[in-house]
């Protein structure tokens, strides 16, 4: 059995130039998106953009992790949060409906504005439960309303939070 020498073929110069560039390139690539990687996320709005005089910042509501304990994964809430569950507190922000038509006595309350009908605008430590006692209207703009508030560390929905008997509250009651 004879083997069969490959013939060796030489790269000419403008082959190595190729090479160059795409490896350049490629290097290029990764580094970008390293350094776009490793910035921190811009928020949508501005934090103060729902922080009203007698509002619940939201930022009190973000402060929740999970937390193993006896195996099992748990919800801790940060300080001030537990305070306020029972509690009338007020809360600003966006209308997410849960229900055909304009007036909404059942929906999510958030800090982003629904930007598509089909999907949550936030994450669950960003989203309020409620149910109004009347019907609200539903605008793209924020509203603010007062009702009972609910801590829910076991809620099978996956809701964090809840507010019952909610009402409209109009900016001069502010």
């Amino acid at each position: 059995m004879k083997r069969s020498k490959k013939a060796k073929t030489k790269v000419t110069a403008r082959e190595w130039f190729y090479l160059g560039c795409l490896g350049i390139g490629a290097a290029l690539g990764i580094l970008g998106t390293a350094f776009i990687g490793s910035r921190a996320p811009k928020s949508d709005h501005p934090a103060n953009w729902l922080d009203a005089p007698g509002v619940v910042p939201w930022t009190t509501l973000t402060k929740v992790s999970f937390v193993q304990r006896d195996g099992r994964s748990t919800l801790q809430f940060g300080e001030g949060i537990q305070a306020l569950d029972g509690k009338e507190v007020k809360l600003r922000g966006y209308v997410t409906p849960l229900q055909l038509g304009a007036n909404q006595k059942h929906f999510l309350l958030s800090t982003k504005p629904p930007s598509c009908a089909f999907c949550i605008p936030a994450g669950p430590d960003e989203m309020v439960e409620v149910f109004c006692k009347t019907p609200i209207k539903y605008s793209l703009e924020p509203v603010t309303i007062d009702g009972k508030f609910a801590v829910l560390a076991n809620d099978p929905g996956g809701v964090f939070y809840r507010m019952a008997d909610a009402v409209p509250v109009s900016v001069d009651r502010l």
